[in-house]
């Protein structure tokens, strides 16, 4: 492992060789880097960076992830002292793969020790906001005027069935963690709403405004309990796009809402045309683009009828 600092990180040929990330603690970012080696084991980094910084063993730390021009790209991943970072192969045009958060327990922590108690007042609270995703009704099917429109939520639900759907011997990807991650990744809209491209909203604003909902679910009202880390880990990994499961989880975002597209064209004698064609050609997965190629054809079929 090797540590450098900020001007050492701009520019170098090494970060498209290795990834790099920054310590954070208490709200103040480090100015030292550190640059992963292959050789670096998850345990060396997470004690590593609390020695780079001389912070003592027991407090919480953040590692941020650097971009190819050393400048941060995400919000962090708290570590929980006994918890460890799964580094994974990371590349100057892929700046989030860098690292993320998983249950692993090191050999030597006692299991549960340093894990935090959701608080229950605050779980209740939690989950009364997520009542308001059953009533926030999606944005793109009010502007087209479709009434009543689905849900965030029912979007969600379906989405969560799809990924029951996934055959883990073919589709390569963790079922379970695309079941999770399917029904967390809009939770932030239960505090922002439904934000759509025709909105008026920056991407950096949307993204700022769903980073801060998040934070206020998972740190102010779940107290950054194991189960709070582990909501967020799957928001930011969906966020991120940077594992086959997330970018899996994203063709279902996109499919089930040209599915649901469909629904509303035989139900409510209407076009929606702007939504397939704003998906057309971005589908990755084989199972979901046989889902689509499937879903052109009964549409076709549809239309022809009509016609």
């Amino acid at each position: 492992m090797e540590s450098f600092t900020p001007e050492d990180v701009v520019g170098s040929p090494l970060l498209s060789l290795s990834p790099v990330v920054k310590l954070q603690y208490e709200g103040a970012v480090y100015d030292s880097s550190i640059r992963i080696l292959s050789s670096t084991t998850s345990k060396d980094l997470y004690h590593s960076a609390k020695n780079l910084a001389n912070l003592p063993e027991e407090i919480c730390i953040s590692l941020l992830r650097l971009d190819h021009k050393g400048e941060i790209v995400t919000n962090p991943h708290t570590l929980v002292d006994g918890e460890l970072l799964e580094i994974l192969k990371g590349a100057a045009s892929e700046p989030n793969v860098i690292a993320r958060q998983t249950e692993l327990q090191s050999a030597n922590s006692p299991s549960g020790s340093n894990r935090k108690a959701q608080p229950v007042k605050g779980t209740l609270q939690f989950l009364h906001i997520v009542e308001k995703l059953k009533r926030t009704k999606r944005t793109g099917w009010i502007n087209n005027g479709i009434k009543p429109a689905e849900s965030i939520a029912d979007h969600m639900y379906r989405m969560g069935i799809m990924a029951m759907l996934i055959d883990e011997k073919t589709a390569g990807v963790n079922k379970d963690r695309c079941l999770k991650m399917a029904i967390v990744h809009d939770l932030a809209e239960s505090l922002v709403g439904d934000i759509t491209p025709y909105d008026g909203v920056s991407v950096d604003d949307k993204q700022t405004r769903e980073r801060n909902a998040m934070y206020h679910l998972c740190h102010e009202l779940l107290g950054w309990s194991e189960q709070a880390q582990e909501i967020s880990g799957l928001w930011e990994e969906y966020e991120a796009a940077s594992t086959p499961e997330a970018l899996l989880v994203k063709d279902f975002d996109k499919f089930e809402m040209i599915m649901q597209a469909l629904e509303y064209e035989q139900s409510e004698d209407t076009m929606l045309e702007s939504f397939f064609a704003g998906t057309k050609g971005k589908f990755k997965h084989p199972m979901v683009t046989a889902w689509v190629n499937e879903l052109d054809a009964e549409r076709a079929e549809s239309r022809a009828i009509k016609k």
